[in-house]
């Protein structure tokens, strides 16, 4: 009887701290190899392959919530920041859309390019896709990209003048959208 009533005492000291397991997490960063899309084959891929440079430049969060929830949330967010949007195309999953940018956030999301010094930027555009898939452990991967276009007058007269200028994301737009949702989808206290 006593062993019985040692072994009852035992046992359940040591389920005590599985009981309290502390905050639940909503929000973690994408495991890695997210941003491969399948097995490493023996082939080598080209080094400026365009997709791995998409994926470069992509944002990603994990978060403990349906994908529809996050891409809900996202599309009332993007409409009250009252961001001038077209282009859109919407699934379950996924959200695209362009949107036109100042000449400062053009500046403010994309590298510095010494090759485009001389380009008086008035404003540009941003192509954003976002995607939310389900992933293990119940939590919804998001990823975010946004590529740039820049409108502007070459300075160089002799340059070749452009309608637009591909311009490469520093991630700040992808970033800033990531901790939006981790702000938002926060464990409750």
């Amino acid at each position: 009887m006593l062993y019985l009533l040692f072994s009852l005492l035992l046992s359940g000291s040591a389920a005590l701290p599985s009981q309290d397991a502390g905050p639940r997490v909503v929000a973690r960063p994408c495991a890695g190899g997210w941003d491969r899309t399948g097995p490493e084959g023996k082939k080598k891929r080209p080094k400026n392959a365009k997709e791995d440079a998409l994926k470069k430049t992509a944002g990603c969060v994990e978060l403990a919530f349906p994908p529809l929830d996050i891409q809900e949330y996202l599309q009332s967010y993007v409409r009250n920041q009252q961001w001038k949007i077209g282009e859109e195309h919407l699934t379950e999953e996924s959200w695209s859309f362009s949107r036109e940018l100042s000449k400062d956030e053009l500046l403010s999301f994309t590298d510095k390019n010494a090759n485009l010094r001389r380009v008086n930027w008035s404003g540009g555009e941003a192509l954003v896709q976002i995607s939310t898939v389900q992933v293990a452990e119940g939590f919804a991967r998001t990823v975010i990209h946004a590529s740039f276009r820049g409108y502007g007058q070459n300075g160089d007269q002799f340059a070749q003048q452009r309608e637009y200028w591909e311009l490469e994301s520093n991630k700040n737009l992808e970033t800033s959208i990531c901790s939006v949702l981790e702000a938002h989808f926060k464990a409750p206290n």
